[in-house]
């Protein structure tokens, strides 16, 4: 019989509650003395952390441990509703001081079952603002748990081990092949598992379907092209694997909220 890990006990700081709009971008930044919770409770959008970009969605939770970089990728139009949770004073056996994970696992956690119960004990520590300290401490002390248990049930289970392993040479071969076309039988056959088990294993522990997850990293390479270089957006359509650039703008603005052309525009008159 496996054991129940250790409760947790950490000194709570603040919640942080956030509508993200258009023009507004928490961009990249660390903390070093507190780790960071970061709830979506709406919408979707782009995370960083440590270098690498994370799509996330409602259910997503991202473990921000102190010291590590972390924030939005600049100009990415996020429509997220978020409740970020900061703790202090946390220690975990073999990790450094407010370090909720290890550093080489992914620190997107996702809800689908449990995320009523996440939420409940962020909207009760968002009205006790103000209030009892004792209370926001134990309430924000039970999501903190809430997320180790889950850390540590995915590190006990061999099977969802071995999944995590394997989800992560498929993502990594997806970030290397994302401005070819795919599709799901195709990559489906190439890591040897069926369409079916291969979605629910990928949305299981991102949220996303593989063929989300492509479009996103799309989009997002989109952006960084439409900032960074002069390509035509029909050059930009073409090196991306989309259909045809009609296809790419409409895709683009339902997930941007602006046209490729638009968005170009508004980022060269941005102020530096």
């Amino acid at each position: 019989m496996s054991r129940k890990p250790t409760a947790l006990n950490a000194e709570f700081v603040e919640l942080i509650y956030e509508e993200y709009h258009r023009s507004h971008s928490q961009t990249i930044h660390k903390h070093d003395d507190v780790l960071e919770l970061f709830y979506i409770m709406n919408g979707s959008g782009q995370y960083t952390v440590a270098g690498r970009a994370y799509p996330i969605q409602h259910g997503s939770l991202v473990i921000c441990n102190a010291g590590v970089m972390h924030g939005e990728s600049p100009y990415w139009q996020n429509t997220m509703q978020s409740y970020c949770c900061v703790l202090r004073a946390l220690a975990v056996p073999g990790l450094p001081p407010n370090t909720l994970t290890e550093a080489e696992r992914s620190p997107v956690c996702f809800f689908m079952d449990d995320r009523e119960t996440v939420e409940h004990i962020l909207l009760a520590l968002r009205q006790q603002q103000g209030r009892s300290d004792a209370v926001s401490r134990l309430l924000a002390n039970a999501l903190l748990n809430l997320v180790y248990a889950k850390r540590c049930r995915l590190s006990r289970d061999a099977d969802v081990k071995h999944n995590e392993g394997f989800l992560q040479s498929i993502i990594a071969w997806l970030d290397q092949h994302y401005m070819e076309p795919v599709t799901l039988e195709a990559l489906s056959k190439r890591f040897h598992i069926s369409p079916s088990y291969l979605s629910h294993i990928f949305k299981t522990e991102t949220g996303f379907s593989p063929m989300k997850y492509l479009l996103y990293r799309r989009v997002g390479e989109s952006q960084r092209l439409l900032t960074n270089s002069t390509l035509p957006v029909s050059a930009i359509s073409d090196r991306l694997g989309f259909n045809d650039s009609s296809h790419f703008c409409r895709t683009f603005k339902k997930h941007v909220g602006l046209t490729p052309s638009a968005y170009r525009q508004h980022f060269r008159k941005a102020p530096s």
